[in-house]
């Protein structure tokens, strides 16, 4: 690689680093309406078994419905975020530490995010989110029991 292919490179994955701290800011300041601009057209969003949205319009509507639930409050914190560039393609890992809370009741959760991304009018958006929830369980209860994931909708 010549050195300002590494130096593009670098900047690329500054830049997918920025998408994802954007997603996780516009989510922790209660500002759902500016998740749209992040996605491309045609992107896929699976948040675990909580929710799943197909295209642009899906995306927009699903993340402004978390504003308007009631008594409903998220902060969520990324880490590790691993990311790769091939041209205006990406992937990448990060994982997550969040705290969710519903009708007075404090979650934990932990998970994966694997990504990919894609420079669309060179900006860099994803174009596809998949969440592994590794649990979802009530503050009190802790994530070592048998039940690991306590949002999960149950069956009849």
């Amino acid at each position: 690689m010549t050195i300002e292919e590494r130096l593009q490179r670098l900047e690329d994955i500054e830049e997918i680093r920025k998408l994802r701290n954007r997603y996780h800011h516009s989510l922790n300041e209660g500002q759902y309406e500016n998740c749209r601009a992040l996605f491309t057209e045609d992107a896929i969003v699976e948040l675990g078994y909580l929710a799943r949205y197909e295209g642009l319009d899906a995306i927009d509507r699903g993340f402004r419905a978390m504003g308007q639930r009631d008594r409903f409050f998220i902060k969520q914190f990324v880490h590790g975020h691993d990311v790769n560039v091939d041209g205006d393609t990406g992937t990448g890992t990060s994982y997550l530490e969040a705290r969710y809370g519903r009708f007075g009741v404090s979650y934990v959760v932990a998970g994966r995010y694997d990504d990919i991304y894609a420079r669309t009018g060179g900006v860099w958006k994803f174009r596809s989110m998949i969440a592994e929830l590794f649990y979802t369980v009530p503050n009190g209860v802790g994530w070592t029991g048998d039940e690991l994931h306590y949002l999960r909708p149950k069956s009849a």
